[in-house]
């Protein structure tokens, strides 16, 4: 299971200088957001187990570092924008089960953690700070045993650090996702829908997003597994945001080990885009097995 973490009002507090960039004046400043949803996510994220009436606890480690020094402007143009740097960890504990009566069937339930920080190197700001907590249950359905579906339903709790642009606002973010084994080939796929509540410190609500991101990977051998993707979301606008979106590429390696914890590495990087900062990060992630 995945998630994805809203970094959107730390951005505008610290990057709406780099948001307006070499286009200032010519629209309002839009609420910043780098990179789609779950574009951090690697090979097997929806491969769900099942016949576990006894339980599955899973510890994962996500964590991104972004540099950025241009946006997209309206036209989808890229200008000059602040130099800025963005890290962000992810700490996640799950839990499920399958039932008695169906082993093909599983609920489960996660909570997320974020951390994160920011840095404009040209204004010689930063922040950074533990950010709005995540719960989520989610069940899935074994169609067969190489191919998995599911939906999650992720509640963010407004409780987190407000230098992070946490305590705002509360938000769900639901999804349908499948994974497919082919031979050695696998297919991890998911669509997402955003629904921000009203933000505390505005008195608006951001407008409803989508985001989707689709993964095809290869088990080049026992322990290495290239993998390739693409990303894509949408945000409307509203009072507090332009109508932007990005496209994402990305390109990376998951490493298995032979007692069960693995770990995988990924570039992303934007193609095309409306409003928003150009993508370009170094994606992590780590697995074990409780």
């Amino acid at each position: 299971m995945s998630f994805e973490f809203d970094v959107r009002l730390l951005k505008k507090h610290l990057l709406s200088v780099a948001c307006l960039g070499g286009i200032a004046g010519m629209f309002a400043v839009p609420a910043c957001e780098a990179a789609t949803g779950r574009s951090f996510m690697g090979p097997h994220e929806y491969a769900l187990p099942a016949n576990v009436p006894d339980g599955f606890n899973v510890f994962l480690m996500y964590g991104y570092f972004e540099k950025a020094d241009q946006v997209y402007d309206g036209n989808g143009n890229e200008v000059d924008a602040d130099s800025t740097e963005t890290l962000v960890s992810l700490a996640k504990f799950s839990q499920g089960w399958t039932l008695e009566s169906n082993p093909n069937f599983g609920y489960a339930w996660e909570v997320i953690l974020p951390v994160s920080g920011v840095r404009n190197k040209t204004a010689n700001t930063s922040a950074s700070g533990v950010g709005d907590p995540v719960v989520a249950p989610y069940v899935w359905y074994k169609v067969s045993e190489n191919v998995t579906i599911g939906t999650d339903f992720l509640f963010t709790l407004p409780i987190g650090d407000g230098d992070v642009g946490g305590g705002d606002s509360w938000k769900l973010t639901n999804s349908v996702f499948i994974d497919v084994q082919v031979g050695k080939f696998d297919y991890t796929g998911d669509v997402i829908w955003n629904y921000p509540g009203e933000s505390a410190k505005l008195d608006e609500k951001a407008g409803k997003s989508w985001s989707t991101e689709h993964i095809f990977s290869y088990r080049a051998t026992e322990l290495v597994e290239p993998y390739v993707g693409v990303a894509y979301e949408h945000q409307k606008a509203s009072a507090i945001n332009l109508a932007n979106g990005e496209t994402d590429v990305l390109a990376g390696l998951m490493f298995h080990s032979r007692k069960g914890p693995s770990a995988a590495i990924h570039w992303v990087h934007a193609v095309d885009g409306k409003n928003r900062p150009v993508s370009d990060s170094l994606n992590v992630r780590f697995v074990w097995a409780l």
